[in-house]
């Protein structure tokens, strides 16, 4: 196995922190690559190995979102697990050397802190949601309304059909009232 290794260059994966980005060096995977993340937005991403039925194992980055990016593939799992340690190892170290994002600078496959996470069923639903919502707080409002005290109405008189109403403000005589009555 030495002289594999002294063939090849005896180089294994390694990586570091950076001013805030992840730098990945990964020269013994099947697909050789320098890899790099800016840390500030991969708060909540993961790294893992993936193990593929054709026996190649590769190493992942899952987002927030649930995406998978392919980072490199190995054809030995020791390989790829050497090289997430190596990860593991770089990101323990970089206390204090990563930035928090930019506010208004999104990157792709990051989420923003602002802006819940929605997907599937839940997100379809959204609208829905507010529609009986705001019905339910109308019908809420009409009922507190209508619970309130009433106010004594003033029934409706109908004039009787062979005398014409009084103008208001015309003085009646208390027969022609009673009589209208």
């Amino acid at each position: 196995m030495k002289w594999i290794e002294s063939l090849t260059g005896n180089y294994s994966s390694s990586a570091s922190v950076v001013d805030g980005t992840l730098i990945i060096s990964l020269p013994q995977a099947i697909t050789p690559v320098v890899w790099r993340m800016d840390l500030g937005h991969a708060r909540a991403s993961a790294l893992e190995v993936r193990s593929l039925e054709n026996g190649t194992h590769v190493l992942t980055l899952k987002t927030p979102k649930g995406d998978v990016h392919d980072i490199a593939p190995f054809a030995q799992r020791g390989k790829a697990i050497e090289a997430l340690m190596a990860v593991s190892r770089a990101m323990e170290q970089a206390q204090g050397q990563i930035r928090p994002i930019a506010a208004n600078m999104p990157e792709i496959g990051t989420v923003s802190s602002a802006a819940p996470v929605t997907s599937g069923k839940n997100a379809k639903r959204r609208p829905l949601t507010g529609i009986i919502g705001t019905l339910l707080l109308l019908g809420l409002i009409i009922v507190l309304f209508n619970m309130g005290p009433k106010s004594p109405g003033i029934p409706a008189t109908e004039p009787v059909a062979d005398q014409p109403p009084a103008a208001t403000g015309v003085p009646l005589s208390a027969d022609d009232f009673l009589n209208n009555r």
